[in-house]
C-alpha cells in the first residue's frame, strides 16, 4: 500500500467522523455504534497503510545507503584488463577480481573463484551468478 491509499482511507474516516458529529439525536444508538465501528475500521486501515509506507521508505533508504557505499567502494578499486581488483598499498591490483556482471547488474561485488570445471587453468567463476570467465588474471596479495 502507499501513502495515497492511506490518504484516501483517511478522507473516508474523516467523512464518517463528520457524519457521527452531525447525527440527529433522534437516531438510535445502533446507528451511532455502526458509524463508530466503521470509523474505527477505517482508522485501523490508515494506520496499517502508513506503517507499510514507513517500512517501504526505510527499505528504500537502506538501499540508497548500500548503493552509496558500493559507489564509494568502487572508487577504491583498480581496473586491469576489464576487471576490477582491490589495490595493494602501491596501487597495483591484488588477488582475484570481482565479477563484472554482478557489478553492472546488481551493484554488488563478488570475488571470482577458481573454476573446478576447467581444472584450475586460470579460469574463474562468480559464486553468485555462476558466470564463467576464461583466463582471468590473478595477482599476488
Amino acid at each position: 500500500m502507499d501513502i495515497a491509499a492511506a490518504l484516501s482511507i483517511l478522507g473516508q474516516a474523516i467523512g464518517i467522523a463528520k457524519d457521527i458529529k452531525e447525527i440527529d439525536t433522534s437516531f438510535d444508538t445502533a446507528a451511532m455504534k455502526a458509524n463508530a465501528a466503521d470509523l474505527y475500521g477505517k482508522l485501523a486501515d490508515v494506520k496499517m497503510t502508513l506503517t507499510d509506507a514507513r517500512d517501504e521508505l526505510r527499505d528504500k533508504d537502506s538501499e540508497i545507503e548500500r548503493l552509496k557505499s558500493a559507489f564509494a567502494y568502487k572508487g577504491t578499486l583498480v581496473e586491469e584488463r576489464g576487471y576490477k581488483y582491490e589495490p595493494k598499498a602501491d596501487g597495483n591490483p591484488r588477488g582475484k577480481p570481482f565479477c563484472p556482471r554482478c557489478e553492472q547488474n546488481l551493484g554488488k561485488y563478488y570475488r571470482l573463484v577458481g573454476s573446478s570445471r576447467t581444472g584450475g587453468r586460470g579460469d574463474s567463476v562468480c559464486p553468485e551468478c555462476k558466470t564463467e570467465y576464461p583466463r582471468v588474471p590473478e595477482y599476488v596479495w
